[in-house]
């Protein structure tokens, strides 16, 4: 059955709806994240590409690497989206962001090489030193 919910920016002016049905949910704490997100680590939400559909399109874009874009608002600046070039078929989008997380859990984490020393990895997540795959 979908699970269908929002998310957008803190101003309100990108929106979005996903369906979180099948979700792989988890923690990057690659430098490019903790820039990213001016935190210790990023958590996201990746569904298959046909599940996400904007509701109103952020205005910003920022090819941050030759295989990622991500997308942010310019107006309030909180990161919405990440977009592999390499995986078209996969949406990821700012755990943040969402209107409701409840029933939302991380269950991996991938980058920990990169991980601050004195963040602990999340009970029951699996762990990876880079990418998961």
């Amino acid at each position: 059955m979908p699970d269908v919910r929002q998310g957008g920016c803190l101003c309100g002016a990108a929106r979005y709806e996903i369906n979180v049905e099948g979700h792989k949910t988890g923690n990057c704490h690659c430098v490019d994240c903790q820039k990213n997100s001016g935190a210790a680590f990023m958590p996201f939400m990746t569904v298959d590409a046909g599940q996400f559909r904007w509701l109103a399109m952020p205005s910003g874009a920022y090819v941050s690497s030759d295989k990622v874009i991500r997308r942010f608002c310019t107006v309030c600046g909180s990161p919405i989206t990440w977009e592999s070039k390499e995986k078209p078929d996969n949406q990821s989008v700012s755990l943040g962001s969402l209107d409701r997380v409840e029933g939302i859990e991380i269950t991996y984490e991938i980058y920990t090489r990169s991980r601050l020393k004195n963040i602990l990895p999340v009970a029951e997540a699996r762990q990876y030193e880079g990418d998961n795959g």
